[in-house]
């Protein structure tokens, strides 16, 4: 029971590391007066927000990587062979 719930933690979180790379793109690539209602739109303002898509990105790629690290690890009781 405990493997099968790290593994839905990981799931989870690489779901929420890939909408942040997802909303850090967009943020970088629409203008403000453009985004969806959700993500804030500035009428008449034509540049994207270039600072909220990098911290997007980065904080995207930062817990993929994590997902990564976390996936690839062994367990805790599993045996070591010789």
């Amino acid at each position: 029971m405990r493997r099968h719930a790290a593994r839905i933690v990981v799931l989870l979180a690489g779901i929420v590391g890939l909408l942040l790379v997802g909303t850090g793109i967009v943020y970088l690539t629409v203008a403000c007066e453009n985004l969806p209602g959700i993500l804030g739109p500035t009428p008449g303002d034509t540049s994207p927000r270039i600072g909220l898509g990098v911290a997007g990105v980065v904080l995207g790629v930062a817990v993929l990587a994590a997902v990564f690290i976390a996936a690839r690890r062994r367990p805790p009781n599993t045996p070591l062979q010789a």
